[in-house]
């Protein structure tokens, strides 16, 4: 009886810290809580007490999947825009303009620059992050073809060596970051530069 006044108390005071916590903490602490859990870390009746006052009464799963089914696609939908910006700036920048090469580079270095840090600011928030990491992938590509031009006079061996290593790139990314998209895009690049070639 002593016992489950004192759970209750503990309860309250959790409930109110926990309902001035943002979503993202909270997420991160239930995952971690999940591990204790699965791993025998610490009894389970501890966890399922912690769980309980995380998710305030509930798994936490309608709230989250409602939250995300309302703001995610405006985000979606800006993120897709931003990144389809910069992929146009940075056509305009190599083919439209007449910047020196180095100041080219420069800009084309800062926009993948910036994709791949929203992509890793946003790879434990959002389920559409890997659309930077692609966004970053084509002006990467952009880039290459440019310093091909530019360095090595558009030579055909160097750009197909330079091809191969963004299928390496893009194969080793989609092991390490278990995106499949980058995966199966590097094998199938590499297949179609081996037959380009043999062809």
């Amino acid at each position: 009886m002593q016992k489950g006044i004192i759970m209750h108390a503990l309860a309250e005071c959790f409930n109110r810290d926990v309902q001035k916590m943002d979503d993202a903490k909270k997420t991160i602490i239930v995952n971690e809580i999940k591990m204790w859990k699965n791993n025998h870390m610490i009894p389970k009746e501890y966890c399922d007490f912690l769980l309980a006052l995380y998710n305030e009464g509930t798994d936490g799963t309608d709230k989250n999947s409602k939250g995300r089914q309302h703001l995610q696609p405006g985000k979606l939908a800006i993120s897709s825009a931003f990144i389809f910006v910069l992929a146009c700036i940075a056509v305009f920048v190599i083919y439209f303009t007449e910047l020196h090469f180095i100041l080219q580079t420069v800009i084309l270095t800062g926009f993948v620059g910036i994709l791949l840090f929203l992509g890793i600011h946003y790879s434990n928030k959002e389920f559409f992050y890997p659309l930077f990491y692609i966004g970053a992938a084509i002006i990467l590509l952009f880039l290459t073809v440019l310093v091909n031009e530019r360095l090595f006079g558009n030579h055909p061996h160097t750009l197909y060596a330079l091809l191969f290593f963004h299928c390496a790139l893009w194969f080793f990314v989609g092991k390490t970051c278990k995106l499949a998209f980058f995966t199966i895009s590097g094998v199938l690049g590499a297949v179609v530069l081996i037959i380009s070639i043999v062809i």
